[in-house]
Formats: structure tokens, C-alpha cells, sequence
């Protein structure tokens, strides 16, 4: 890939991270909760639901 490429590729990332960060800071703000909290509990929740509810189901051979 030439650096151009990559560059850009950088720059969308960050971009979406700033967008994604934003969203954050506003719910938390308005559930009164720090973002990290938010984090956590959206991490959390995720995690119990793909253990009820494997999205990728494992096979034994």
C-alpha cells in the first residue's frame, strides 16, 4: 500500500474515534455517569450477551 493510502486510512480512524469518543461524552453526560462507566457497562453487557449467546458457535472435532 503506498503511503497516501495509509495516511488516509489513519486520518478516517481518527476520525471516527473523535466521532465515537463525542457520542460517549454526550450519554454519559446525560445519564451522569463518567465515559469510562459507559464503557465499562456497555463492555460488560456485551460480554454476558455473547456468553448466553455465542455469535460464533464452536464446533468440537
Amino acid at each position: 500500500m503506498c503511503q497516501c493510502r495509509l495516511a488516509k486510512i489513519q486520518k478516517n480512524r481518527k476520525a471516527c474515534s473523535m466521532l465515537v469518543w463525542n457520542h460517549l461524552k454526550k450519554v454519559a453526560e446525560i445519564l451522569e455517569k463518567t465515559i469510562y462507566q459507559l464503557k465499562d457497562q456497555l463492555l460488560s453487557k456485551y460480554l454476558v450477551s455473547e456468553i448466553k449467546h455465542p455469535t460464533i458457535k464452536m464446533i468440537a472435532i
